[in-house]
């Protein structure tokens, strides 16, 4: 089974505002062809409680950080269920708008690779409209949501798994995606390299949400990103075999219902399908 299209949410702790962009995931996305997951990275917050009443397909472990929590999500939707085109969503980024899919799904096949164009972000901007025939050229980047091509995963790999907690692990992955041919250009001007980020509106809105950003862990990342900007090589979503193992288990225990309960449409239609008022009292021969 294969699917034209993957949309994840990654999420830790913000049970209600997932269960809020779970909602609008559902009632706004119009392609029927679509694959659906929630990756959870260890909530402790009733996070999985509540995906399990939602119906929702969900893919968890133990606390790893942003970057391995989105490698959960990636991998699956590209690798297991062989998604062609994987928007990626954070927990408090929400569709706004019906339909809000298609403008991804033609950025990733004209691009590869593109992001979100925040209101925030305006100052970086250099050039485009941020539609899906001309996005946003811009000199910074932000990962509320992004999409992916299926080609763009092979070729440019994943997030880095070196990357623990938050912060600078997706302009690393941005960058090597765009050295590879997907999402951006990077040119060498007056000795000066200068990269354009590719960015997209995308019908979306961001709502308010508490950090989880942790000053150490920022600072270790952006050391690390700064060791490793510019290396060309594939990244695979683990590191050692002790890691491979980890994300395989969590891989196969996601999947082991099988893989038709990832469909968006079905998912959906369970979620929605409430019993008749009265309905168990009849059968009961208490009505």
């Amino acid at each position: 089974m294969s699917f034209a299209l993957g949309i994840g949410i990654v999420t830790y702790n913000r049970r209600q505002i997932v269960s809020d962009t779970i909602d609008r995931v559902r009632e706004f996305t119009r392609r029927p062809d679509a694959a659906f997951v929630v990756a959870d990275d260890g909530s402790n917050d009733g996070t999985l409680e509540m995906l399990r009443e939602k119906q929702v397909p969900v893919i968890t472990g133990i606390n790893m950080g942003i970057a391995w929590n989105k490698n959960r999500a990636l991998f699956l939707l590209s690798q297991i269920l062989g998604c062609q085109t994987v928007v990626l969503l954070e927990d408090d980024t929400q569709p706004a708008k019906s339909g809000w899919e298609s403008q991804w799904i033609s950025a990733t096949q004209r691009w590869g690779h593109a992001n979100f164009a925040a209101p925030w972000m305006r100052e970086h901007f250099v050039s485009g409209v941020g539609t899906a025939e001309d996005p946003v050229r811009a000199k910074a980047v932000t990962a509320q949501c992004s999409a992916y091509s299926r080609d763009a995963l092979t070729y440019g790999g994943y997030f880095d798994p070196r990357f623990r907690g938050y912060g600078h692990e997706h302009v690393e992955h941005t960058r090597r995606l765009i050295r590879v041919g997907y999402g951006g250009t990077d040119e060498m001007i007056d000795g000066k390299e200068r990269v354009r980020y590719f960015l997209i509106g995308g019908d979306l809105t961001v709502v308010e949400a508490k950090s989880h950003l942790n000053a150490a862990e920022e600072q270790r990342n952006l050391q690390l990103a700064r060791s490793i900007m510019g290396q060309q090589g594939y990244r695979s979503p683990w590191g050692e075999d002790r890691e491979l193992r980890q994300f395989r288990s969590e891989t196969e225990s996601a999947v082991s219902g099988g893989t038709e309960r990832f469909r968006l449409t079905r998912a959906a239609e369970a979620a929605n399908r409430q019993p008749a008022q009265g309905l168990f009292k009849r059968l009961l021969g208490r009505g």
